[in-house]
């Protein structure tokens, strides 16, 4: 590879080894999104597997606000991202030697799991971090390159839905970090984004006050925080829903993988569509697509067919979002603070977790599962709708 890389000048260099890592790091991810599958094997409820995903939010919340200001106080985002990298999917792997049914085994999992999340809780946050940072300091096309991420999630998605009669559902944990280890070998030849770092002998302040002054980053954080309740209802459930429509559970990455192709197409046309319109736009897009597909599973889905249509309109509003809102933190954030906002928009994500989590399991338990997406489609408007109110009073407000 070095010999390759050579004839290459640095930003092509860099743009390759970026998106190795980053889309290396979304195919191991695929063989990683059956924990909902293995947790429902071993006898979780939805209502317990809501509480267990809020206390994993929680660990999260703690992990990327740590490791987005240890990342802007020795600006290295680099080593932040390998630390998380190998400390997630080495925890990762171990949670199938976690004893499973006995008196105790639930609340061995109520412990343990969420330790996990400590670091794999920011794993993703940072490894689109360094391509978008990249991307934007190098001039790269961050859709065209995160859109192979994509890509490859889909093929990894496909494959073990495949092979899962065959390997079983415990052994997708440790084939998760097997897979992640050539990602963590490419972090060590990125490109280090633009950073301060501190002095020797010196201690860098962090004034993270000046983020929360900025009107357009904290309603930014609001939207998010509605948007990401709807997507973790909607995805941390999914499999139930397929168990209620009799859908085997094997097919469960067939519909992942459908999802991550149609993510492909807005992650293309970004450039394009950042040309035409302003990006705070561009993310009022993806709960209208996410929405639909939440009504159509309440109103419409009924097979395997059905379902796999409905899917498909997430996927279309989660690479519009892939390819706007980290971009638009980005816009929004002063040079040395990037990191930290990014990490604080993470953050948020997880505490809409947690509301999402916890009153999601007792909901779809309550209601059963077409009312409760039908729900979940209200709260997709209702974060469009906060959104498109707050612009409104932006620009009045810049025009008086």
């Amino acid at each position: 590879m070095p010999s390759i890389l050579s004839r290459l000048d640095y930003g092509a260099r860099q743009a390759l080894i970026c998106t190795g890592v980053n889309s290396i790091f979304w195919f191991s991810w695929s063989f990683g999104s059956y924990q909902t599958i293995y947790l429902q094997e071993v006898g979780f409820t939805a209502s317990q597997l809501g509480l267990l995903n809020a206390l994993t939010s929680i660990l999260s919340i703690a992990s990327v606000s740590f490791w987005g200001m240890v990342s802007d106080r020795i600006g290295s985002l680099r080593k932040v991202l390998i630390t998380v990298l190998a400390g997630g999917v080495g925890l990762f792997a171990l949670i199938p030697l976690i004893p499973a049914g006995l008196p105790y085994s639930t609340a061995l999992f109520f412990c343990l799991v969420p330790l996990v999340y400590f670091f794999r809780g920011s794993m993703s946050t940072y490894a689109e971090n360094l391509l978008v940072r990249n991307s934007n300091e190098l001039r790269l096309n961050y859709g065209l390159l995160r859109s192979v991420g994509s890509f490859l999630f889909m093929i990894g998605s496909f494959t073990i839905s495949f092979l899962l009669p065959t390997v079983g559902v415990a052994s997708t944990f440790w084939l998760t970090a097997l897979l992640t280890v050539p990602a963590i070998v490419l972090t060590l030849f990125a490109r280090e984004p633009d950073a301060r770092p501190p002095k020797k002998g010196e201690k860098q302040k962090l004034n993270l006050g000046e983020l929360f002054q900025n009107r357009a980053y904290v309603s930014f954080l609001i939207f998010g925080f509605l948007l990401y309740t709807g997507t973790n209802c909607e995805g941390t459930f999914l499999p139930y829903f397929m168990a209620d429509a009799n859908i085997p559970s094997e097919r469960y990455g067939i519909f992942l993988g459908a999802r991550a192709l149609l993510e492909i197409p807005f992650l293309l046309l970004m450039v394009r569509l950042r040309r035409r319109f302003p990006l705070r736009l561009l993310v009022m897009g993806p709960p209208l697509l996410m929405g639909m597909e939440c009504v159509l599973l309440g109103l419409w889905a009924h097979s395997f067919p059905t379902m796999l249509v409905s899917c498909c309109f997430f996927g279309l509003g989660n690479g519009l979002l892939i390819g706007s809102s980290l971009n638009y933190v980005y816009e929004l954030a002063p040079a040395h603070l990037k990191a930290s906002a990014q990490a604080f928009f993470a953050a948020v994500s997880s505490v809409a977790g947690i509301l999402g989590n916890l009153t999601g399991g007792v909901v779809y338990d309550a209601v059963g599962a077409r009312p409760f997406y039908l729900l979940v489609a209200a709260v997709f408007a209702l974060s469009f709708a906060v959104f498109f109110l707050t612009q409104r009073k932006r620009t009045a407000s810049s025009h008086s």
